[in-house]
């Protein structure tokens, strides 16, 4: 997902959440409560969404590697 893409979904879900909160609660203090803790939260599951991505690349490159090596290997035998 492209960085723009998600900031503005990010800004769109804050601003949904916030009001939400303070539609509820009518706190200020648990508006600001809850939208640093979704921000928080979205911000870990975009970490962790990269890092999969990562890991998954890399799985691909071994398996890939690997192959390569054996075409390689029978190439001689």
């Amino acid at each position: 997902m492209p960085f723009r893409i998600f900031r503005r979904v990010l800004q769109l879900v804050l601003c949904a959440n916030a009001l939400r909160v303070y539609l509820i609660s009518h706190s200020i203090r648990r508006v600001i409560i809850a939208t640093l803790g979704t921000a928080l939260l979205l911000q870990v599951a975009y970490f962790a969404s990269v890092l999969l991505l990562v890991w998954r690349a890399w799985c691909n490159r071994r398996a890939v590697e690997g192959t390569s090596q054996r075409r390689r290997g029978s190439d001689y035998s």
